[in-house]
């Protein structure tokens, strides 16, 4: 099975899944039923006025990516890079999930020109839960043990390798796209991290809902960022068992590594979707609350904001969210992010 061919068929089943994705956030907005649009609470008569465009501009903003990736899909099969593939899926997944929550916040600040009365009030009390959480607590200590003796028998082996090359090998080829992996691991884990510590206040009313709420959605985000750490160890170890296997082992190595991947992503695809729904019965027993602005209406509109007095990574203002450069989880981000670029370049120059 040649490279292309494994990339293509790793494109096809990103395309399904963006598929599944779009009809489940085409249903979303009604899901708490025709009196609710996500969680706003409106008049009876929303869906038949004003509130069917809202809905229609909704769902055309999120199918935006989609079409975009589509576009972009045809131009690359057409030029014959498809090296670009793997660059479009990665793009394509962060900008979906950025999309998708602006979206969402933009329908719900127009739905709420028609809500209810009593529902356009934010709540008057809020808590912070102060529990304290450890990334130990939700770790599997089994996993955790995996990813570290296999990441360092593969680095180790390598290393052999290397040595044993006599120089006809450079460290680029050998080493580039482990350092690369190991660097993305590195990134899942911080992204635990921060789904960890994330702080965020809820209402004082049904207060136990929303916490549990949050701690399924929490457990579902960790279990993902586990899985993708396991499935970077094992990319990590099958590439150092092809680059020093004979060559004629080599496409019956890599045709059995991808046949077990796509079987396992298989396996943690209906696992997450079962996850997935628990999350959502657990919000639907939350009823939704408005919260209150936690910044000042003249700065509302920026996408970024410091304010060390509100220690949240997102915060919620009039007009939307934005990021908080005050908060530490945003300063390690970008410092994650321009390693990376860092990281790039090293390697482009390497080249």
């Amino acid at each position: 099975m040649s490279p292309y061919l494994m990339l293509t068929l790793v494109f096809i089943f990103c395309v399904g899944v963006r598929v599944r994705g779009c009809f489940r956030r085409w249903r979303q907005p009604l899901l708490r039923g025709p009196e609710w649009f996500f969680n706003v609470q409106v008049k009876p008569d929303f869906y038949n006025g004003a509130g069917r465009a809202t809905l229609q501009r909704y769902r055309a903003i999120m199918l935006l990516p989609v079409a975009v990736e589509a576009l972009l899909a045809v131009a690359i099969f057409f030029s014959g890079r498809l090296i670009y593939l793997s660059l479009l899926i990665i793009a394509i997944s962060g900008v979906i999930h950025i999309n998708h929550l602006f979206n969402v916040e933009r329908a719900e600040r127009k739905a709420r020109n028609f809500a209810e009365p009593e529902a356009g009030q934010p709540v008057s009390a809020m808590v912070l839960s102060l529990t304290p959480r450890r990334l130990s607590d939700y770790s599997n200590p089994w996993a955790e043990r995996f990813i570290v003796l296999v990441s360092l028998a593969a680095f180790a082996w390598l290393l052999r390798y290397y040595l044993h090359s006599n120089g006809t090998l450079s460290s680029r080829v050998v080493f580039g796209l482990p350092v690369l992996l190991l660097y993305n691991q590195m990134g899942f884990l911080f992204v635990k991290y921060g789904i960890v510590a994330w702080r965020m206040p809820i209402p004082q009313a049904q207060a136990e809902e929303h916490l549990r709420a949050r701690e399924e959605a929490r457990k579902l985000h960790l279990k993902v960022c586990d899985w993708c750490r396991i499935l970077i160890t094992l990319e990590l170890a099958s590439f150092a068992t092809v680059l020093t296997i004979a060559p004629a082992l080599r496409p019956k190595v890599i045709t059995g590594y991808w046949v077990m991947l796509f079987a396992g992503v298989g396996v943690l695809a209906v696992r997450h979707e079962k996850g997935r729904l628990a999350v959502v019965k657990a919000n639907l027993r939350a009823r939704p609350m408005k919260m209150p602005d936690f910044f000042h209406v003249e700065s509302s509109a920026r996408l970024l904001c410091y304010q060390p007095a509100t220690p949240m990574l997102l915060i919620k203002g009039a007009h939307g969210y934005a990021l908080n450069l005050a908060n530490r989880l945003t300063q390690l981000g970008a410092a994650y992010l321009a390693g990376l670029i860092a990281l790039f370049a090293i390697l482009r120059m390497g080249h």
